[in-house]
Order: structure tokens, then sequence, then C-alpha cells
């Protein structure tokens, strides 16, 4: 079971995002620190936010759940990478 804070994967039908989990209300999914995943040469990565055009490093951003596919757990690698990513720190 997912629980406040716990860090998910969103999956939408535009791309799959990576966050805090904060709520799951009839309108959507809120992620806090929510980061969309990007591919390239060197492999898997996070963008600064969850949109081209949108702000850098939002605190929250809210999936309606007419986009959503499915909100899971993600494995420890992609975690430790988002934590890192989003903190600076390496772990």
């Amino acid at each position: 079971m997912i629980k406040k804070n716990d860090v998910v994967s969103v999956v939408t039908n535009v791309g799959e995002f990576v966050g805090k989990f904060v709520a799951d209300t009839p309108e959507g999914v809120t992620l806090g620190d929510p980061r969309m995943i990007v591919h390239n040469q060197q492999g898997m990565g996070f963008a600064k936010g969850v949109s081209m055009a949108g702000l850098e490093e939002p605190d929250e951003a809210t999936f309606y759940n007419s986009n959503v596919v499915v909100v899971m757990a993600v494995n420890p690698a992609v975690e430790k990478a988002w934590r890192e990513f989003t903190s600076g720190i390496v772990i």
C-alpha cells in the first residue's frame, strides 16, 4: 500500500513521472517534487519539472485521473537516483 511521502511513479498517457506521494483524491494523484522521466543516449534521467514550459522544480503537481494509467512504488535504484537529483546530495 502506498503511503504519504513514498516515492512513486505515475504513468500517464503522455509519460512517466516520479515524486513523493502526497494524495489520491477523486480529481487526481498529487506528487511532491515531481520530475518527468526522460531518456537520452546515457539512459534514463529526470527533467527539472513535469513539462517543457512549466516551472522548474515545482513543489507539487496533480495528475488528473482521466490521464493516469497506473501509480506504483518505484524500484530502489530509481528512488536513489530521484533523491540524488532532487536534493543534490549523492547517496
